[in-house]
């Protein structure tokens, strides 16, 4: 699966990961396409030491449900300073349209 890793956006810290769809739902039915997905949200989350994190299966339908044709999914952490708390965020690019999806 193919990934894109970005830095200095506007979405939380800057730092996301960003999967069109076509990429992102090779992972549906295939073990190793949803492996590497999983891999690079668990390299995103370690980055804020969720060492053991990553997008379960579960999440993933979540995600894969409310994306649409042509559409992108962005992964991107929230990192609150106190008391200190950090979970993933993810977003749906539908026809330049952005949504929250609720994990």
């Amino acid at each position: 699966m193919k990934v894109e890793f970005l830095v200095n956006t506007d979405i939380n810290d800057g730092r996301q990961i960003f999967i069109q769809e076509a990429e992102f739902k090779k992972a549906k039915n295939d073990k190793e396409e949803y492996n590497s997905f999983a891999f690079s949200t668990n390299c995103l989350f370690a980055f804020y030491g969720l060492s053991e994190d990553f997008i379960r299966p579960d999440e993933y339908e979540k995600i894969l449900s409310a994306l649409e044709k042509g559409g992108a999914v962005i992964i991107t952490v929230v990192e609150e300073k106190y008391p200190r708390r950090v979970y993933p965020e993810v977003f749906v690019s539908n026809n330049n349209k952005l949504k929250r999806v609720q994990l």
